[in-house]
């Protein structure tokens, strides 16, 4: 009979394992180009913390606005005269001579309320409008970011399907080398070929097997690289629905309009030079006197006991308007504004020098494209010569009328062709899409 402990951890194990056989049954996750991309926005850290970044911006322009906001202070002290303070009066006595008095209480105890509400604050105003365009500026970065991450995933998921179609096209290099030893094979049993023509058949197949296992490894790792690029576990299997022969037929060469003074690279350089003008002209309202309304109210305990009776508060109240004007401030006023303007000619030499950067981007990826289109049909063309020479050398080698080595160039002619194809279309989709994140992957498909 099974021990109640024993029976209880067999079926702990019988869970497991049923839970082990489950996740690995489960269908894999169908993913598309534009969702994994989707996929690496909402799950990667670098963007939510980009989006952070935003949020601290506009909780700057709520802290400028408060600067409105009165500024209200309660205070209560309770203070007790071990000794009071002893006045002096001359001439006071009956005697013409001095009289010490005693003035105070024990106990002097105030509740007081001071009120402070801004009329007029210079700077304020521009301090709000600094904020509003600094928040701007951090949003057209995190776009350009985002940007960034769409086409980091764009590559990896291109990788993937790159490292698949030479798999592929690995696996049935690997099939014509089995066709070439089991042809061999037959030729050495009807004695038409040497035993070094049979060993060397092996070999081949042989070493075919060992760059198609490389191949898959190859695959699993770019699997892999995309995977980290969406933030997502390396134990969740994948289906990519896209693959090159669908990106290549619905993603035609065409010409793309392109602004480039909507690039967020140009965008944030503007809000920042704006912002940085505001900041100059808040050094010029520095002269102007700061104008508040204030206000009092306290009540006063003065007794010799603490028993704060009712009667023996006497309050007190005023209001008023006070003007403040910061003199250290001002000495500092032409050296800050020396700064401001250093950093204002910065921006500037920036923006133009990144409108030069962008601006030869369109021209090379535009050159990109054109390329890669022209060695598609290049490739088409040498792919299609290459598969029937090979076809015909088979064939002949069947006979007997060609060598083994001839037939050995024949399938390195093919397999070269088909790997100057797939890494045509590859680098085409490349260019395509490094187009594409120049209008911010606004840009519709063109078919």
């Amino acid at each position: 009979m099974i021990h109640p402990m024993k029976q209880r951890i067999f079926i702990l194990i019988g869970m497991l394992l049923a839970i082990a056989s489950h996740s690995q049954t489960l269908p894999p996750k169908q993913l598309s180009l534009a969702q994994a991309m989707q996929t690496a926005i909402e799950k990667r850290y670098d963007i939510q913390a980009n989006k952070l970044d935003v949020d601290i911006a506009v909780n700057k322009i709520g802290k400028a606005k408060n600067e409105w906001l009165p500024t209200i202070k309660a205070d209560g002290e309770v203070r007790y005269n071990a000794q009071l303070q002893t006045m002096i009066l001359d001439g006071f006595n009956n005697n013409g001579g001095k009289e010490r008095i005693e003035v105070g209480t024990t106990n002097f105890t105030t509740l007081s309320m001071d009120l402070s509400q801004n009329i007029y604050k210079p700077g304020l105003k521009a301090d709000i409008h600094i904020a509003e365009v600094e928040k701007k500026a951090e949003q057209e970065k995190a776009t350009e970011k985002e940007n960034t991450i769409r086409m980091q995933v764009a590559e990896a998921y291109l990788n993937v399907l790159l490292k698949q179609q030479q798999l592929l096209l690995i696996k049935e290099n690997t099939q014509r080398y089995k066709e070439y030893l089991d042809v061999a094979s037959e030729r050495k049993r009807l004695g038409t070929i040497l035993e070094t023509d049979l060993l060397k058949a092996q070999t081949d197949l042989e070493n075919a097997k060992l760059t198609e296992k490389e191949s898959a490894q190859n695959y699993e790792l770019s699997m892999n690289a995309l995977r980290h690029q969406m933030n997502m576990k390396d134990d969740i299997p994948l289906a990519l629905t896209d693959s090159l022969a669908i990106l290549i037929s619905t993603h035609q060469q065409a010409e793309y309009p392109t602004s480039m003074q909507e690039r967020p690279e140009l965008k944030q350089l503007v809000f920042l030079k704006e912002a940085n003008d505001l900041k100059i002209k808040k050094e010029s309202y520095k002269w102007t006197p700061t104008l508040s309304l204030t206000g009092n109210y306290t009540t006063l305990y003065q007794a010799a006991d603490f028993k704060y009776t009712a009667s023996l508060w006497t309050p007190y109240n005023y209001i008023g308007v006070k003007a403040s004007l910061p003199i250290t401030e001002l000495l500092r006023t032409n050296t800050n504004k020396k700064e401001f303007q250093l950093k204002a000619s910065q921006l500037d030499m920036q923006y133009k020098q990144k409108q030069q950067d962008l601006n030869y981007e369109v021209s090379r990826n535009q050159t990109e494209l054109w390329n890669a289109a022209d060695n598609i049909q290049l490739a088409e063309k040498s792919l299609a010569l290459s598969r029937t020479l090979h076809q015909n050398q088979l064939n002949n080698y069947k006979h007997g009328t060609v060598t083994y080595s001839s037939i050995l160039d024949a399938a390195a002619t093919i397999n070269t062709a088909e790997q100057n194809y797939i890494k045509a279309v590859y680098n085409y989709l490349l260019a395509y899409y490094n187009f594409k994140k120049l209008s911010g992957f606004e840009v519709s498909n063109h078919h």
